[in-house]
């Protein structure tokens, strides 16, 4: 009953989107631009999450033929720049926006579309040469911190203004990253080649990159160690490690979890909110179990049992 109202509610929209057209203007794009199911706009995407967004967007297009997105990969500090400069309306990020953040729509009188789609996981992956396959958690803290650890020899990032960096140094409780033992280069992909590369390295990569990886990353990504992590907040005794997979993160036993969000503050019926309706309704979220990450609401499945058997 749930999907069908959301299914009900983006025909409504997408009814009163038409016989208003004449007269819309969508903010920075002149008239009759976009309506939820047709017309074009652009998305930008955190790149930790890139994959997955690529994935619905393709379905979304086959399904809406009219409709054309352009997808656009930003790390989270391009993203919340983008957005205060107005040049973003609609993104798909692993946070919401902070109080000063906000505060420009705030003035505006625009009031956000907040719709979360999935639970993602930060993962550390390793060269398959690596004796060890786990990692624990206060050595990647001790890092970030600037000590040294015996086995964590380099620890690479995608780049310094990530959200998987933005998400470390919060949980570390430091503000930047040191200059020792750390590095960042530009991108998700360029981390899973180097340590690919490179042993002694740690990875630090959204699971999205491996648990829906583009096809010219398929060989390289079955060929690195992902780690385990431990979890001190739910495991008082013998210690246990998490890989980050979709049934640990259902059950909060992997420690490194994020909400996936697409924040609409276009303060318009657009595109967005179809994209967004979409991907938070069933066939969205099927998508997402599929991809590995943890969908909002998990679709079910009905099972006829026949008496005859």
């Amino acid at each position: 009953m749930k999907y069908t109202y959301r299914l009900f509610v983006l025909l409504v929209v997408f009814t009163a989107g038409v016989f208003s057209c004449k007269g819309d203007k969508a903010p920075g794009e002149g008239v009759n631009a976009d309506i939820p199911t047709a017309g074009k706009t652009t998305l930008y995407a955190d790149n930790t999450v890139q994959p997955i967004i690529e994935d619905v967007l393709a379905v979304f297009h086959s399904v809406y033929t009219r409709a054309d997105v352009t997808q656009v990969n930003l790390n989270e500090t391009e993203l919340v720049n983008a957005m205060i400069k107005d040049s973003a309306r609609v993104v798909v990020m692993s946070r919401l926006l902070t109080d000063e953040e906000e505060s420009n729509f705030r003035r505006r009188k625009i009031t956000p579309v907040v719709t979360q789609f999935a639970t993602d996981a930060i993962a550390f992956i390793t060269n398959k040469s690596a004796k060890d396959s786990v990692v624990n958690l206060d050595e990647i803290v001790k890092v970030i911190k600037g000590g040294t650890s015996d086995k964590i020899q380099k620890l690479i990032f995608d780049n310094p203004n990530s959200s998987s960096v933005q998400y470390l140094l919060k949980y570390a409780g430091v503000a930047k990253l040191p200059s020792g033992n750390i590095y960042s280069l530009k991108s998700n992909e360029e981390v899973i080649r180097y340590v690919h590369k490179n042993p002694g390295s740690v990875g630090v990569v959204g699971v999205n990159w491996l648990t829906q990886r583009p096809e010219s990353l398929a060989k390289i990504v079955s060929d690195i160690t992902v780690l385990g992590v431990d979890n001190v907040k739910i495991d008082k005794g013998a210690k246990k490690y998490y890989k980050p997979f979709q049934s640990n993160i259902a059950t909060n036993s992997y420690p490194l979890t994020r909400k996936l969000y697409v924040l609409n503050y276009s303060g318009r019926e657009g595109l967005g909110t179809g994209f967004a309706t979409y991907i938070g309704a069933f066939e969205g979220q099927r998508i997402i179990l599929k991809s590995g990450l943890l969908p909002v609401e998990i679709p079910t499945r009905e099972i006829e049992v026949r008496s005859d058997l």
